[in-house]
């Protein structure tokens, strides 16, 4: 019986890596198109069916909006697992970069719901330079402040930090809500986990969290706070 040597085997394991990623791209490529496109039919009859029974039969218009509703909650998902998986099928080197600029990214992109509900957010006075994927940090920041802003108390406070240890880089989301449940706290960061109460929404926010974060060579996780509410926290090498 002749083994393989360890050239020939490095060799082989490289070429189903690559295999395995093309499978992930196309997977990610159909889903996107196959499954987007007909749901965008779908999305506009909707609301041409809404603009026409606003003046034939406004009774129905609940009906309407909620299969409208529907179909835009799983469009995003269907956007939020294909961005996944071309991620992992296509992971990027991370950079230089400063961990300031993507917290001012996410934070703009959801100004709009800090200003509706005057959140209060405190931030340090700097951050620091990190390796990393911009793209993909701003995407995290995005997530865990969209958690935070959902879950907060009142007044809505959040609070953003870092701190340095040896080898890595610790940032954090705290808020002043309820906090998390010990009994959900280990399916967090599962898929389609749902959060704090029954009709959260579906968690896939903090599993994207944690594959970006896994792509950078970090880690994430949750704790409580010690005055109440949550904290969660990633770290980078």
């Amino acid at each position: 019986m002749n083994l393989p040597n360890n050239e020939s085997l490095t060799e082989a394991l490289r070429r189903e890596n690559t295999s395995l990623r093309g499978d992930l791209l196309t997977i990610a490529r159909r889903i996107s198109h196959d499954l987007r496109t007909p749901l965008g039919g779908i999305i506009t009859a909707g609301e041409a069916m809404q603009e026409l029974l606003v003046e034939t039969d406004p009774a129905s218009l609940p009906l309407v909006a909620s299969s409208l509703s529907s179909a835009e909650e799983l469009s995003q998902l269907i956007k939020r697992f294909s961005y996944i998986v071309k991620a992992t099928a296509l992971p990027c080197p991370p950079q230089p970069m400063s961990m300031g600029e993507a917290v001012s990214v996410a934070l703009e992109r959801l100004h709009t719901r800090i200003i509706k509900h005057r959140v209060i957010i405190g931030e340090p006075d700097s951050w620091p330079e990190v390796n990393g994927v911009s793209d993909w940090l701003v995407v995290i920041w995005s997530n865990l402040l969209a958690n935070a802003l959902q879950h907060a108390g009142t007044p809505p406070k959040i609070e953003l930090g870092w701190r340095a240890e040896k080898g890595k880089h610790e940032f954090w989301v705290s808020d002043n809500g309820p906090g998390v449940p010990e009994k959900e706290r280990r399916t967090l960061f599962q898929p389609f986990n749902t959060l704090h109460e029954a009709d959260a929404p579906h968690g896939l926010g903090l599993s994207i969290v944690q594959r970006l974060v896994e792509l950078q060579s970090g880690y994430c996780g949750y704790k409580s706070n010690s005055q109440g509410g949550a904290c969660f926290f990633f770290g980078l090498p």
